[in-house]
């Protein structure tokens, strides 16, 4: 789909059809999704069916921001469903967000609770970070842990506050960035109580 909104549209099923009847209801929810975020460019949206059930992915990606919710259902168009509900409840979140740190001066912390000042931890060694977190078998033991899933990604330079939301948009517990101020790369990372670190690079 490429039209006067210039959205671009990619859908992909795996072991599954996509009937013409869901593509035209995939594009009436992405024309509806743009009265909450005009800004969207691009959607990809990938279908897989596993053991039965259904997964839909969809990825959004608005002014060089990536969202991605995933869910699984009895049939295709439940899990596009599920999947386009909880991306609006994240961006939703997300303009919520914004406003508060349009407000916010001083790098003081915001409505929402996150915290950005800078915070080091001795015990990480950043040089040899993942840049996603490894999924582990479920039955691992010590020196039997194996990573089953790697992904590459550009690193983009932004803001510590962008990469907060980025990360929050993404879903993901932690968020490795290039900071635009410093071309270093750094982390943010969910802490326990639901605030936002942030883990920057030094010399020795």
């Amino acid at each position: 789909m490429n039209s006067n909104n210039e959205i671009n549209l990619e859908v992909h099923a795996h072991h599954c059809e996509v009937e013409p009847e869901l593509q035209a209801h995939i594009e009436e929810k992405l024309h509806h999704l743009e009265r909450l975020w005009p800004r969207l460019d691009d959607a990809h949206v990938r279908f897989t069916q596993e053991r039965g059930r259904f997964v839909a992915e969809v990825t959004l990606i608005s002014g060089g921001m990536i969202t991605r919710g995933e869910e699984v259902a009895d049939n295709l168009r439940l899990a596009f469903d599920n999947a386009m509900d909880k991306l609006e409840r994240q961006l939703r979140s997300y303009k919520k967000k914004m406003l508060a740190r349009e407000r916010r001066h001083n790098n003081r912390d915001d409505e929402a609770g996150t915290v950005l000042h800078p915070v080091f931890d001795p015990e990480v060694d950043l040089a040899n970070a993942p840049v996603a977190a490894p999924a582990l078998d479920a039955d691992a033991t010590d020196g039997d842990e194996q990573v089953v899933r790697v992904k590459r990604f550009a690193l983009k330079p932004m803001s510590p506050e962008e990469a907060a939301l980025q990360m929050d948009l993404l879903g993901h517990v932690f968020f490795v960035f290039r900071d635009a101020e410093s071309d270093q790369v750094s982390v943010v990372y969910r802490r326990r109580d639901g605030s936002c670190g942030l883990i920057e690079p030094v010399s020795d």
